[in-house]
């Protein structure tokens, strides 16, 4: 049940041959399975089908090898290493060279006999406060300065005289490009996460929250009148219910909202995550979501419309926890190719470090910067990111320029896969924000069609595909 493990699906010959040489044996206990598509991208409609389009075109056999993270991403053995790297490896002769030849205005040159000598491009270098670990110096078409965020007056100009957004497009842009005030993001909160649609009325949104929440409480009450007895003969129930008390009293306590010892807010915490696993019973609970739940129901101080803004968040992350890894997998796969197209010389080293499985981004991606930034910052992050203004994988984008902000260090110190997670996690709190966007924002400009097709379909946050089968792939011991 935590979140370190990571299997991918259909194991063979070569994995099967590895473990006969070696008595090592990984298994996923993250629990619960979903699968993704998003057509947005082209080509094949399913996973299964892009990475046999893949196998065909590199024929990589180590795409079928599975790994593992093992626990709380530090003890990684060199077996699990040496397996996971082999995933990503890719014929380095296709186009991403040529991209770099016609964008060649734009890239670093990265090569060693440089000495890692990159040179940062901004419009104001005094203006940008420097992070507290040495950083690299980024040479990109800086992204656009941070505004200020969506004020008052502004969002009551979006509006139309019955309440409907007139142009959700240019309410993106300026939410991407500053964030919300404190005050609105309640009521914006609800749109970017799709609780409510940007052309509905006030009228038509007031009836659904009377609607939503008499079905909240209808599905709360299925878990609330299960009797002592009854719960001594639902194991799942017990653990998902265990699982999920351990969490929540350890989530954000920190912050005002959560914190000190029989807290009403953490009991909300809890029965919100408790009744989702009664709503999406394939995708039950899994440690991580309460990182995601408890920002959003500082934000809406309600709890039917905390648990429907975040059910509508796990339909497009819940991929992050399925029992397979199947999301995690398309995730640092896609940024292992977003490195190769946007820096091949830090993919490079990685490749001859044993790094290109690229778990040291685990967290990053998993829980998309929670435990690196403050409460704060992470709310501003999340607005930007559920724009989807620029690219719905903007997150895999900043992962790409904070790993380019550290290059020199990461190359210059010579760190192996052990050294570069510890050097990762202590970042944790060091990341200037606007910064990581800006540099994410011109990454994502510069890669453009390229970086999009370096992302396989249906990968987190694309919206899923349902199949006849459901949402959800089943295990035995699943409900």
């Amino acid at each position: 049940k935590s979140l370190s493990s990571l299997e991918l699906p259909g194991v063979a010959t070569v994995a099967n041959a590895m473990s006969r040489q070696n008595s090592f044996s990984f298994t996923g206990s993250v629990s619960e399975v979903r699968h993704g598509d998003d057509a947005k991208y082209g080509g094949p409609s399913t996973m299964s089908e892009y990475v046999s389009k893949q196998r065909r075109k590199s024929n990589d056999p180590g795409r079928d090898i599975s790994f593992q993270v093992l626990e709380k991403f530090s003890l990684v053995t060199k077996f699990a290493r040496e397996t996971t790297s082999s995933l990503f490896r890719e014929n380095h002769s296709s186009g991403s060279h040529a991209y770099g030849r016609q964008k060649q205005e734009y890239v670093l040159d990265n090569k060693a006999s440089d000495k890692y000598a990159d040179q940062l491009i901004t419009p104001d270098d005094a203006s940008l406060p420097s992070d507290s670990v040495e950083s690299d110096e980024l040479l990109l078409v800086w992204g656009k300065k941070r505004g200020n965020p969506l004020s008052v007056e502004e969002w009551r100009a979006f509006l139309d005289p019955e309440g409907r957004i007139m142009d959700s497009k240019a309410l993106r842009k300026k939410i991407f490009y500053g964030g919300v005030d404190h005050v609105l993001r309640k009521e914006v909160w609800k749109f970017l996460l799709s609780y409510h649609e940007y052309d509905s009325t006030q009228a038509e949104r007031e009836y659904l929250a009377a609607m939503k929440r008499e079905e909240y409480e209808a599905i709360k009450s299925q878990w609330k009148s299960i009797s002592t007895t009854q719960a001594k003969r639902f194991t799942k129930f017990r653990e998902r219910k265990g699982l999920i008390d351990k969490d929540v009293v350890r989530t954000d306590r920190s912050v005002p909202y959560y914190e000190g010892d029989d807290n009403p807010n953490v009991i909300v915490l809890r029965d919100i995550l408790v009744t989702y696993s009664f709503y999406n019973f394939d995708l039950g609970y899994c440690q991580g979501m309460s990182d995601f739940l408890a920002p959003i129901l500082y934000v809406m101080e309600d709890e039917s419309e905390a648990f429907w803004c975040f059910a509508s968040l796990m339909e497009r992350l819940g991929g992050n926890f399925n029992r397979d890894q199947n999301g995690m997998h398309a995730q640092l796969l896609g940024l292992s190719k977003l490195v190769e197209l946007l820096d091949p010389s830090l993919h490079n080293y990685f490749r001859q470090n044993d790094c290109l499985n690229y778990f040291f981004c685990f967290r990053w991606v998993l829980i998309q910067f929670k435990r690196e930034f403050s409460f704060d910052q992470i709310m501003l992050l999340w607005e930007v990111l559920w724009t989807h203004y620029f690219s719905e994988h903007f997150h895999l984008y900043l992962c790409v320029g904070i790993l380019k902000r550290y290059r020199l260090r990461i190359i210059g110190e010579g760190m192996d896969f052990d050294t570069l997670l510890k050097f990762i996690n202590e970042l944790s709190g060091q990341i200037n924000i606007d910064r990581a966007i800006q540099d994410a924002e011109a990454l994502c400009t510069i890669a453009g069609e390229a970086g999009a097709d370096c992302i396989p379909p249906g990968t987190p946050p694309s919206m899923p595909i349902e199949t006849d089968g459901g949402l959800y792939l089943q295990e035995d011991d699943v409900l």
